[in-house]
């Protein structure tokens, strides 16, 4: 059995603390049995860890989001990357197409999101939908919860029978909550986004789509496919489908009232609440935030922007947020993280851009170089080595170092290392270039 984690969205639904970059599995929001920040997927992983089936996990996702795995599960784990963002369907087929060349065909597929919140008895229950796919190798087998109360957040699965295996009888994408309440007297579930089938099914549907079937051909033209979704492409068009009933607690954290509800806390970061009632205050900034006689609110400050909102209206964000041409305003890196602190369009045309790194003792930046772009570092803390143009430099507070654009660059840091990098570019951002490598160069 092989274990495929789906990592993508836009992360809207959690602005602003989530965003392109940085997605609502990667929030440490939660709290691990020490008490220790945790992220929704770095939860997942230990319970695949304890049920023993991390070394059988792929996840799929894509370039963007790569930095942000590899900072909180290490290098270790496989990853397949999808060249832009092309919904589930393509995702899934780029996935088979990868597992083909590596695994038997009767090997069961478990399909999944990376960040459902559950117990790790969740996980156990795979070995139930390991053997139905071994049983039913034409089926798919989807996964159902008992639902808790009637609510349009979720999907529903309405099986024929109350049995613990059952086919299913139709579906019904968030209904209104009159209509859930109806669907729950029939016997639906609440639909867990989980399919399992064997490799071979899925190959079967990689075939019908007259695409390449290798795998790095079909990374090669994986632009050109269709945006849909696996349960549009695949689960609505078949005909044998059963439904596995699960018995124990989970829970879809996509949206601030279902996530807050999860919190250990009403507060995370340096907020404060007073005279207040079912409030939730989370600040991913350095200025404090207090809170005064509110009810039935999030509020939520990050450096992407600050939400104030109803929790009953916060299932629709997603809704109410314009496109923003900013980049991103923080984001997940291998060797750390970084924030930008201020940005500006300067009167010459050029960009201002202010940022915060925090790179972690041992970590290698790659040797690279900026065409268009200007760059100053500022050591407010720890110890580096660097290499500028060519030549050995150790780096600690309170060194600033100018390094002018087309200058080759890198550094390995030997504490963990802050400090303030200030950029005049031609543009926000400016993609790194590569020249030869020499000793310090890595692949990040």
């Amino acid at each position: 059995m092989y274990i495929l984690l789906l990592s993508g969205g836009s992360g809207k639904r959690l602005w602003p603390l989530s965003n392109d970059l940085s997605s609502k599995q990667f929030l440490r929001i939660l709290e691990d049995n020490q008490g220790q920040k945790q992220s929704m997927m770095e939860r997942v992983f230990l319970q695949l860890q304890e049920v023993g089936l991390s070394e059988r996990t792929v996840i799929t996702t894509t370039e963007a989001q790569l930095d942000a795995i590899e900072h909180q599960l290490g290098q270790d784990v496989a990853v397949i990357c999808e060249p832009s963002r092309r919904d589930t369907f393509p995702a899934i087929m780029l996935a088979t197409s990868y597992l083909a060349e590596i695994v038997d065909p009767t090997e069961t597929i478990v399909i999944m999101p990376v960040d459902p919140y559950v117990d790790t008895s969740f996980f156990e229950t795979f070995t139930a939908l390991d053997e139905a796919a071994h049983s039913h190798p034409e089926a798919l087998h989807l996964m159902g919860v008992e639902p808790l109360h009637p609510t349009p957040k979720y999907g529903y699965i309405i099986p024929e029978t109350g049995d613990k295996m059952a086919r299913v009888k139709k579906f019904q994408e968030k209904p209104t909550t009159a209509v859930a309440e109806q669907l729950i007297q029939e016997g639906a579930l609440w639909n867990c986004g989980v399919f399992a089938c064997q490799l071979s099914f899925l190959m079967k549907q990689l075939t019908a789509q007259d695409v390449p079937t290798a795998y790095r051909d079909l990374l090669a033209s994986y632009n050109a496919l269709e945006k849909t979704s696996f349960d549009y492409a695949i689960v609505e068009k078949t005909e044998s489908i059963y439904v596995h009933r699960y018995e124990g607690y989970w829970k879809d954290l996509g949206t601030w009232n279902t996530l807050t509800e999860e919190m250990p806390s009403v507060l995370h970061g340096n907020a404060r609440l007073l005279k207040s009632t079912n409030t939730h205050i989370v600040n991913e900034l350095q200025v404090p935030v207090l809170g005064i006689g509110l009810e039935d609110l999030v509020v939520s400050v990050s450096p992407d922007g600050v939400l104030v909102s109803s929790k009953e209206e916060t299932p629709h964000l997603k809704e109410y947020l314009v496109d923003q041409d900013l980049p991103p305003q923080f984001e997940w890196k291998r060797w750390g993280y970084a924030t930008i602190l201020h940005q500006q369009l300067l009167d010459d045309g050029r960009y201002a851009v202010t940022r915060r790194l925090h790179i972690k003792a041992d970590q290698k930046i790659s040797h690279h170089y900026h065409e268009h772009t200007d760059s100053t570092w500022s050591i407010l803390k720890g110890k580096a080595e660097a290499i500028i143009d060519g030549e050995r430099q150790l780096l600690e507070a309170p060194a600033v170092v100018h390094i002018p654009q087309g200058v080759p660059h890198t550094l390995k840091t030997i504490d963990d290392l802050i400090m303030i990098e200030v950029k005049y570019s031609v543009d926000w951002t400016e993609e790194d270039n590569y020249p030869l490598p020499i000793s310090l160069r890595s692949k990040g």
